[in-house]
């Protein structure tokens, strides 16, 4: 009920004689309070890959194959900013395609790239899909993962990961392999198997390679996923003056857990358009022509029959 009358003494929240009093953020020590605790982390920019594509939408690409981006996206670097990841959780959830795990963490961020301390136009800008690595030497930001693989001889055996540390490695047999002796890791974090060395080998029932586990450690890097705090603006004193400033961007990142997201082949021919010459050779034909020709018994066909 409205026009009520008042009980006991009236008190005023804000004093009404007391001097008025404008409230405003100090920007550059929420910067310096970022900086203070955060790692150093790379920035790429995420932009779709028109490299092959005759339309838009186009799922295909005929101008050749494009090894050269990931998710269909190219990533460009924007350079290295100071962030505080509040929390890194790990779970694991099935889905169609199989078992993901999907690690999400929080960013809490400063206004501008390390390269410069005020806004000169170098101000951090993400968008979903931007990639992130760790890129501070000093911080430990290795995860471990396991997974099977099939031997293949004569290559690299490449896991969804470059691999930073083996951990362990065992064969369908039982039968470990020593680093150095037998293997070795490459620059590319694969695993190469030395000649002369033991190796799971092909398995004769099957004549493909043998299968083996492997345990390992691998540098993650994570995707922007959501921006819960993109355009901020509050109203700041300068001087004499009051203007609005734009305050840092909040994000939330996932780490990657999709497996192979660059296609392979030879990086010379991302643009090279197709002919009608035949890369390869042409087919050979059979040497034993009635190899695979299956009699039919004509005499119990009648004229009429179908």
């Amino acid at each position: 009920m409205s026009n009520r009358k008042p009980k006991g003494l009236q008190i005023d929240t804000i004093t009404r004689f007391a001097p008025q009093n404008q409230q405003s953020f100090d920007l550059n020590r929420l910067d310096i309070f970022v900086n203070s605790l955060g790692v150093d982390f790379s920035h790429f920019k995420a932009m779709p890959s028109p490299i092959g594509k005759s339309d838009r939408g186009d799922y295909r690409r005929n101008e050749g194959v494009d090894t050269i981006t990931s998710n269909g996206m190219i990533y460009t670097c924007a350079g290295k900013f100071t962030a505080c990841m509040t929390d890194n959780s790990r779970e694991q959830k099935r889905a169609p395609g199989g078992i993901v795990d999907p690690s999400e963490s929080r960013l809490v961020m400063p206004r501008f790239y390390n390269a410069v301390d005020q806004d000169d136009g170098n101000r951090i800008r993400l968008a979903p899909g931007d990639r992130l690595y760790l890129s501070d030497p000093d911080a430990d930001v290795l995860v471990a993962n396991y997974q099977e693989m099939t031997y293949e001889a004569n290559i690299d055996n490449q896991p969804m990961f470059p691999i930073v540390t083996l951990e362990a490695i065992l064969d369908s047999r039982n039968i470990t392999y020593s680093c150095g002796i037998d293997y070795a890791i490459t620059s590319n974090g694969d695993i190469r198997w030395i000649p002369g060395g033991n190796n799971p080998g092909i398995d004769p029932n099957t004549g493909k390679g043998r299968i083996y586990s492997i345990r390992y450690l691998y540098k993650a890097y994570y995707y922007v996923v959501a921006l819960p705090k993109e355009v901020r603006v509050t109203n700041v004193t300068s001087g004499t003056v009051r203007s609005p400033q734009r305050m840092p961007m909040h994000a939330i990142i996932v780490r990657e857990y999709i497996y192979h997201q660059q296609n392979r082949g030879d990086k010379l021919n991302q643009n090279k358009s197709k002919t009608p010459e035949r890369a390869d050779a042409p087919p050979a034909e059979t040497t034993n022509p009635n190899k695979f020709e299956i009699a039919v018994d004509m005499s119990t066909i009648r004229e009429g029959d179908e």
